[in-house]
């Protein structure tokens, strides 16, 4: 029971219909909705509603140490299997028991398996699920050396986020990236082989969608590469590994990202002092939550007082391993100047 603003009425929250009950559910957890299916048999029938898991994580961790929780969420799979629609594995490294667990869920659309180890069989396994929305393979691997694991991703049509470790997109499988008409998150910054021409070719293919893109750059990224990002209007996500091929002609090209919130731009001795401050003094680049430019030879105190000064909304700031900054008398300064946010240098 709960009273009416006026504190005159008492009401019972079951004159509610079904949609806004669901509603309500959505800001619960696992285990509290869980505890909702106790209340009556509608709330059992509501709690089991599949838009309204649509968004909960179910979490399965081998990890030693979490035996206890692993045990009671394979509880809840056992009850729930038709309900989960997220699913994340971490630390697994038998794919027999990762097998056996995604094998009970028939309706997932989010399948993440972190720091696994993965087998061949599982690029049939994942067909299973043709409407997934999400595919993270981060800092998994693949069981046996020298074994591709060939995912045609263009066979899930709705696709829209996507993270792989460094297995999972060999040369046969690229470009069937190219043909997923929604994949708006792409992180395969750990693939290493990339072509300058494949890397091209994906920013042109999702210019118009692209939200989150982070790669390894290296030959497969040149200044051309920045040009071409900053007609991607959603963009938001920047990260590239190594960008020792990328000029200051490059760099500025980065001042155009309208929306961006989170850069990552590493490994660079060619960029000038002058070009950073006048790069990272961009209106546009002053309103990024995080930013990292670690390994960025010509990174000075100039520099971050240009970032200390302007940049307002950071939460977070790497200047790893930048060698005017580490080791030296201002590294001190730095600390002081960034009290409340986190900062890592080493």
């Amino acid at each position: 029971m709960f009273k009416s603003q006026n504190g005159s009425t008492p009401h019972n929250i079951n004159i509610l219909p079904d949609e806004l009950l669901i509603n309500i559910f959505q800001y619960l957890s696992i285990e509290s909705i869980l505890e909702c299916e106790k209340v009556c048999s509608r709330w059992k029938k509501l709690s089991r509603d599949l838009s309204l898991w649509r968004n909960l994580v179910f979490v399965y961790s081998g990890k030693p140490g979490q035996t206890e929780i692993g045990e009671k969420n394979l509880e809840i799979l056992d009850t729930h299997r038709e309900c989960i629609r997220c699913l994340k594995l971490q630390y697994v490294y038998s794919y027999s028991e990762i097998k056996s667990i995604i094998d009970q869920c028939p309706n997932i659309i989010s399948l993440e398996l972190v720091m696994c180890r993965i087998g061949k069989e599982f690029e049939q396994d994942i067909t299973k699920w043709p409407d997934l929305r999400k595919i993270n393979l981060k800092n998994s691997l693949v069981l046996m050396n020298n074994v591709e694991v060939l995912v045609p991703y263009d066979n899930f049509k709705y696709l829209n986020y996507l993270s792989l470790s460094d297995f999972g997109l060999p040369v046969e499988t690229r470009d069937s990236l190219l043909r997923c008409n929604y994949l708006t998150h792409i992180f395969i910054e750990k693939v290493k082989d990339l072509t300058l021409d494949y890397v091209k070719k994906l920013i042109a293919n999702k210019m118009k969608i692209l939200v989150a893109l982070h790669i390894y750059g290296g030959d497969a990224v040149d200044d051309e590469c920045l040009q071409m990002l900053t007609n991607c209007n959603s963009l938001k996500d920047l990260a590239i590994i190594r960008c020792e091929n990328l000029t200051d002609a490059g760099l500025i090209k980065l001042t155009n990202l309208q929306k961006i919130e989170h850069i990552q731009i590493w490994n660079n001795t060619v960029f000038t002092e002058e070009n950073l401050k006048r790069t990272l003094s961009s209106p546009n680049l002053i309103k990024v939550e995080s930013l990292s430019l670690s390994r960025i030879g010509n990174i000075s105190p100039v520099i971050v007082d240009v970032i200390s000064e302007h940049y307002k909304n950071l939460k977070f700031l790497a200047l790893y391993q930048c060698p005017k900054i580490t080791n030296t008398d201002y590294e001190k300064q730095l600390k002081s100047k960034f009290r409340n946010i986190d900062v890592v240098l080493y």
